[in-house]
């Protein structure tokens, strides 16, 4: 009977020890991890995350931050199989798991690490040189503007794309009235604002963005709010009406309505268990340290970051899943 007894004993802790993601990881690893081009919140983001995870992983551990993408493109990245983990912005999350918007087909290989990041708006910046007051002018008059974003590829300039269309204009459209539509990196569009060569710079950004911040010590700009329906119209693609709150840049007196996403972290399926349960247990108990490393992270909701099902129908990664119930996180 004895005998029985432990081979019953070693048998449930075989199942178990199968069944139950290991909690640490034992040996080096080489992670990519996919962020924006250099100067960006997400490049900084993703430094400040390789920093501290390599504190908890094996001696020997990499991880490569990799500068562009960006929070559309990282799900492009990872299916080619060049990174094992992206920031993607809120709703991409979505548009990649299902293949819709910008993408020509689904990424179900995504899986949810940590979520709501941040406080992400799309922000419409005008060189108050320029005269513009509104991009229903711009299109009612045919203005030959000149505008900026990021590179092709990235959410920023997806959302330039996507609410340049809700005010019924196309990137063809605007360079057939004599104006011009450049996707640039962060430092080349605000040099172009700065230097008066860009009346117009569409960009995702987070309140006291050190680049944006630094342009308008230097620039007069004036940030445009959005229609009621223009917001309507991008809330169906994914987007929240968000409000860009008073002074959060130089010149900036008033609230500002426009329409964002929080910043989310994924990972690769193949990804191992083990591995993504580290991961996502270091971001989510070390809050304090994310902040001293970029002051958008104060606006990290912990307990939401589980939040992948709803609302974009993503699953999370099993790692992932792990950790926030032993937290008792999910409900």
């Amino acid at each position: 009977m004895k005998g029985i007894a432990c081979s019953v004993a070693m048998m449930v802790f075989f199942i178990f020890a199968v069944s139950s993601p290991a909690q640490t990881v034992t040996s080096p690893v080489h992670l990519r991890q996919g962020t924006a081009d250099l100067g960006s919140a997400h490049y900084v983001y993703g430094a400040i995350f390789a920093k501290l995870w390599r504190g908890g992983l094996p001696k020997g551990s990499t991880i490569d931050v990799l500068p562009y993408a960006g929070g559309t493109g990282n799900a492009l990245l990872m299916d080619k199989g060049d990174a094992d983990l992206g920031l993607l912005f809120g709703a991409a999350v979505k548009w990649a798991y299902d293949g819709t918007v910008v993408f020509n087909k689904k990424h179900e290989f995504i899986r949810g690490l940590v979520g709501s990041l941040d406080k992400y708006y799309i922000g419409i910046m005008v060189t108050k040189k320029s005269g513009i007051t509104s991009l229903e002018e711009v299109a009612k008059k045919k203005s030959p503007v000149r505008i900026v974003s990021q590179p092709q590829g990235g959410a920023s300039e997806a959302s330039m794309r996507l609410v340049l269309e809700a005010y019924g204009m196309t990137y063809e459209m605007i360079r057939s009235w004599g104006g011009s539509v450049t996707p640039t990196s962060t430092s080349v569009a605000q040099n172009q604002m700065t230097d008066g060569k860009a009346d117009i710079w569409i960009n995702m950004l987070v309140a006291k963005h050190p680049m944006i911040s630094e342009l308008a010590m230097s620039t007069d700009i004036i940030f445009l709010p959005m229609s009621d329906e223009v917001v309507k119209k991008l809330e169906t693609l994914g987007y929240k009406k968000d409000i860009l709150p008073a002074k959060s840049f130089r010149g900036q007196d008033k609230e500002v309505q426009l329409v964002g996403w929080p910043t989310t972290l994924v990972g690769h399926k193949d990804l191992p268990a083990e591995l993504a349960y580290v991961l996502t247990k270091t971001l989510v108990e070390n809050k304090p340290e994310l902040v001293k490393g970029h002051a958008a992270l104060k606006d990290f909701i912990v307990e939401d970051a589980w939040k992948f099902q709803t609302p974009y129908g993503t699953p999370l990664h099993p790692g992932a899943e792990k950790y926030y119930r032993e937290k008792g996180m999910m409900k």
